[in-house]
């Protein structure tokens, strides 16, 4: 009997063990918050007051096959239209209501029609004209000066508006097979301020590379 007791406490003891090892472990596991990354910024864009400062110190003009250097007292601007390469303005003399204007510029048509376009703009006819050749670089370089009342233009389309008591300063020579072009204007007396910058800048022609 005594036995049959103590098998019976033991079947018990079993029993109560493997349920025991049935029950499932909880465990709580805390996640570690995720660390946050902070945005990357994004480069800024230059303001445009930014790219014209910056344009406004470089005095070299860069046109491929040759290179100009212009004064140190031009002030680059940014320019009018997209066929204009460089633009500058001439500080203007005392006196005048206005600065002058420089363009270097590439455009089609031969020596002859272009500097008729240009004579066209003091209405076929300026008071004064004068035209020479030189040589730069082994480059022939037709130089022009105008004077009278020129008809000035903001754009390929906008009206002309009549500007008396002007004066040109131009250079046409060819490079790559293309005509540049060098065109100043301003008040007369302006631009009498400006001549030999002027002609420094165009005679500052230096080739990149052998060959036209």
């Amino acid at each position: 009997m005594f036995r049959t007791r103590v098998a019976w406490a033991l079947a018990v003891l079993v029993v109560a063990g493997c349920q025991e090892s049935h029950r499932p472990v909880v465990r709580e596991v805390r996640s570690e918050p995720e660390a946050k990354t902070a945005p990357i910024a994004s480069p800024r864009p230059s303001t445009p007051e930014e790219t014209s400062s910056a344009a406004s110190t470089s005095t070299e003009v860069d046109l491929g096959l040759a290179r100009l250097t212009a004064p140190a007292a031009w002030v680059r601007k940014a320019p009018r239209v997209e066929f204009i390469r460089a633009e500058f303005a001439l500080p203007r003399a005392e006196g005048d209501s206005a600065d002058g204007r420089l363009t270097v510029s590439v455009a089609r048509g031969g020596l002859k029609d272009n500097l008729e376009r240009w004579r066209s703009q003091f209405g076929g006819k300026p008071d004064k004209e004068s035209q020479e050749t030189i040589q730069v670089e082994g480059i022939e370089v037709t130089l022009v000066d105008f004077s009278g009342t020129y008809q000035d233009q903001m754009g390929p389309f906008a009206p002309g508006v009549d500007r008396s008591n002007y004066r040109m300063l131009g250079a046409i020579f060819e490079l790559g097979g293309e005509l540049h072009f060098v065109k100043a204007y301003g008040p007369a007396k302006t631009m009498e301020t400006r001549v030999p910058e002027f002609r420094a800048f165009v005679q500052s022609l230096k080739l990149a590379r052998s060959g036209r």
